[in-house]
């Protein structure tokens, strides 16, 4: 039985969805395992480990850098003793590595997720330090895990690794959660705020970098005097809201646009939807979001930016466009809009590459093993 401790510093976005999927898939007759998060009002809380009988130690990471969570993680490894640290980001990454490393011969192996290796797109001073710190701190990491090729190229290329110490394991996704919801489409747009009968594109997203809503709310913009009938939803919460607040009110969409917050109904308010759309920058890993988009068989419109080609596949489940073109990025939503019959066969196109390429199964598969190999060592 090999015991692992994962570990995520914020119950908000992709990350937190990535480790609730992964505690449940793991073998329960080859692996004990635990969760570590920060409770910061995300889209995923204790209860959603506790309910499938994974423990669960809420652990204080959510805001700077901490000694604190540092001494709580390394007494939570020496009374536990764990085989294995799984950390999941890079502030995770950064406490897990710190607290392990002062065990010295008894720590745990540690393996380092990356989800969207940003450090190499911050301004120049930040980017240095988190370049330097992640040069030190590989030494206390055994293996590391990217969810795209072009991420693993990219960590590479800025001189981590070995390459023999990086493992590609792409996400896998509960497909079934998304794949035809039985919803009133009326009932869930009047209890979301939008339009009943309007053409809805959505966007499920964290405000904040490297998500680009700004691009987003332009392109939009842009869209609006074509004459569709048509409202953009954005369902998500963070640092950028007030700025993107005051973006749509200057460009005058504020009937047109509506920005939901932070909402636990993602299946069925993507089923309520016509087109998923993602603005985002460089530093993604593997958008999770798109994902869930193309299991409920949306057309995505999504910026070439790392791994989203790796999901997305341009002209054949959507249309993937330069990041921070406003105009390139309307011109696609506009292609898809008036175009409902190409729209619906790249949704259904999007829905089987995620049955034949983006399993739970396959990803779990593909972790364990990773885990395997290393405690072999």
């Amino acid at each position: 039985m090999i015991s692992t401790l994962h570990l995520v510093a914020s119950s908000r976005g992709g990350g937190a969805v990535h480790v609730l999927d992964l505690s449940r898939l793991l073998d329960p007759e080859r692996f004990a395992v635990m969760v570590g998060m920060a409770e910061d009002g995300g889209n995923v809380t204790a209860e959603d480990f506790i309910d499938h009988n994974v423990p669960f130690q809420r652990l204080e990471m959510a805001g700077g850098p901490s000694i604190r969570a540092v001494h709580q993680l390394r007494q939570l490894l020496q009374l536990k003793g764990f085989d294995l640290l799984h950390c999941h980001g890079g502030r995770a990454a950064l406490y897990g590595r710190l607290a392990a490393g002062s065990l010295g011969s008894k720590r745990p192996k540690v393996v380092y997720s990356l989800h969207g290796f940003t450090a190499p797109f911050y301004g120049l001073a930040k980017r240095a330090t988190l370049l330097t710190v992640e040069r030190l701190l590989s030494r206390f990491t055994d293996a590391f895990i990217v969810v795209s090729e072009a991420e693993r190229k990219n960590f590479l290329a800025h001189g981590f690794g070995p390459r023999e110490r990086m493992h590609l394991v792409r996400y896998g996704i509960h497909a079934e959660r998304f794949a035809n919801v039985a919803v009133d489409r009326v009932q869930q747009r009047t209890a979301l705020g939008v339009p009943a009968t309007s053409a809805l594109v959505t966007t499920v997203c964290r405000l904040d970098f490297p998500k680009d809503v700004d691009t987003l709310i332009r392109a939009f913009a842009l869209v609006r005097p074509q004459g569709s009938d048509v409202h953009l939803l954005v369902v998500g919460d963070g640092p950028y809201r007030p700025r993107i607040e005051s973006l749509i009110a200057k460009l005058g969409l504020d009937a047109y646009v509506t920005l939901a917050g932070l909402r636990r109904d993602i299946p069925q308010t993507l089923a309520a939807s016509d087109i998923f759309v993602l603005s985002t920058t460089d530093g993604e890993g593997l958008p999770i979001t798109i994902l869930e988009a193309m299991s409920a068989g949306l057309p995505v419109v999504a910026s070439d930016v790392t791994g989203v080609r790796e999901e997305a596949v341009h002209e054949e489940t959507g249309l993937v466009v330069p990041p921070k073109d406003p105009l390139a990025l309307s011109r696609a939503l506009v292609r898809l809009l008036t175009g409902e019959e190409e729209a619906k066969a790249m949704g259904k196109r999007g829905r089987k590459r995620i049955e034949h390429h983006f399993t739970l199964e396959r990803m779990g598969r593909e972790t364990m093993a990773v885990y395997e190999d290393l405690t072999r060592q």
